[in-house]
């Protein structure tokens, strides 16, 4: 392992004490973010959250624009020209996977034994804060240690960004780098690879009869799609890398009617192109296997959401460049795969040099009791303000051909 220059031991000592400073900043900030509803079908409270960050952003010099959704919240889109030689995009995203009245009536932002609690504290409004301060850190020192840095908050990606992500690839085309500011369980880890994700659904129709006076004549489509179901789990384990759930059931109108119609829908996780390529065969021939109810029919509709995002050379050459800042900072960096899609699945699949995983560091996602860990929140920031210097001085390069994309 090659010795830390003492400029940057010095730099980063600094940036973490600024980093420290702005810990008060942080959670009043944090707190103002996480009490405002913002789940992906609260679509007003999302832009909330970016009028919340519009200004902030423009007072760090960014032009920052708002894109309308069509069913969801806006998306917001900062830009700014630096002096350094790469071009950044970071993503972040503003929706929350709670309903309207999570933060504002039952779950409101709360400080308990050193860790900060709140609908999204975690995923991701923390990781937006990550963001707005370290370039906070990084404006107050004077440094634009890029050639132009680009931030976009998105309002559907905990959907899968069916909305933003047309502009995800606008802003991943013309970046060297992306950034991702998804949260991480531990102050040492960063995600250097995602899981694809699929949505599918197995529909089977049946004929339809009287239970009680003539149930021989109906073809029961429940039936039929629990033989199915049997079948799309025991699909686990056999591809690696690849997991199948059937996560949900559901048919019939009566319990006096024979059932003439059910479907399943069916979460799919692949870790590279093999395995998606092997996991929709695999489906697709439990859906043409031959009925095990007579005269019931079944189709399989849907695909992959998310490409999996296997870590690229350049990819690895960004995660080495960030283990160095982490050294300056006192961090062991991992860089460690997930199953679990982000936009960040959407950058390397063009192409891009991707880091994710650089937000908070707390746990339980998703669940009513996550949280942010306080102390680690200006390690956080320096690291992500660290790794924004160092690609000022070296980034990873872009073939010819991605550049022109």
């Amino acid at each position: 392992m090659d010795p830390i220059e003492p400029t940057m031991l010095a730099q980063s000592a600094g940036m973490l004490t600024l980093a420290q400073r702005y810990q008060a900043d942080f959670l009043c900030d944090l707190e103002t973010v996480v009490n405002i509803d913002s789940g992906t079908y609260t679509p007003a409270g999302a832009a909330l959250v970016a009028d919340w960050l519009r200004p902030r952003f423009a007072a760090l010099g960014f032009t920052v624009t708002l894109h309308p959704g069509e069913k969801f919240g806006p998306q917001l889109l900062a830009r700014k020209t630096g002096k350094g030689r790469t071009r950044v995009a970071i993503i972040g995203h503003m929706d929350t996977v709670f309903p309207d009245g999570e933060a504002t009536q039952r779950r409101p932002f709360t400080l308990r034994d050193e860790r900060a609690y709140g609908p999204g504290v975690f995923d991701m409004k923390g990781g937006l804060l990550i963001g707005l301060y370290a370039l906070r850190l990084l404006h107050e020192a004077g440094d634009e240690p890029y050639a132009e840095l680009t931030i976009l908050c998105n309002s559907d990606e905990e959907i899968g960004s069916p909305e933003s992500r047309p502009l995800v690839e606008q802003v991943a085309r013309t970046a060297d780098v992306a950034l991702v500011l998804e949260p991480t369980n531990d102050v040492n880890r960063v995600t250097v690879a995602r899981k694809g994700v699929g949505l599918y659904r197995l529909t089977v129709a049946g004929i339809a009869a009287h239970a009680g006076v003539e149930p021989k004549r109906g073809r029961s489509a429940i039936l039929e799609l629990s033989h199915r179901v049997i079948a799309l789990h025991a699909l686990n384990g056999t591809i690696p890398g690849v997991t199948v759930n059937v996560g949900v059931v559901a048919g019939g109108e009566r319990p006096n009617v024979v059932a003439d119609a059910a479907y399943a829908e069916i979460d799919v996780r692949a870790a590279d192109s093999a395995g998606v390529d092997a996991i929709e065969r695999a489906l697709q021939a439990v859906a043409e296997a031959a009925p095990t109810v007579a005269d019931t029919t079944t189709t399989l509709t849907g695909g992959f959401r998310h490409q999996p995002f296997t870590q690229s050379d350049r990819s690895a050459q960004l995660f080495a460049q960030a283990e160095e800042v982490g050294r300056t900072l006192g961090l062991a960096l991992r860089g460690e795969p997930t199953g679990g899609a982000s936009d960040g699945n959407t950058t390397a699949a063009l192409g891009v040099a991707t880091l994710d995983g650089l937000g908070p560091v707390g746990g339980l996602a998703h669940n009513p009791g996550e949280f942010v860990e306080v102390a680690s929140i200006p390690q956080r920031i320096a690291l992500l303000a660290g790794l924004l210097r160092r690609l000022g001085v070296t980034g990873p390069e872009r073939p010819a051909a991605a550049m022109s994309v």
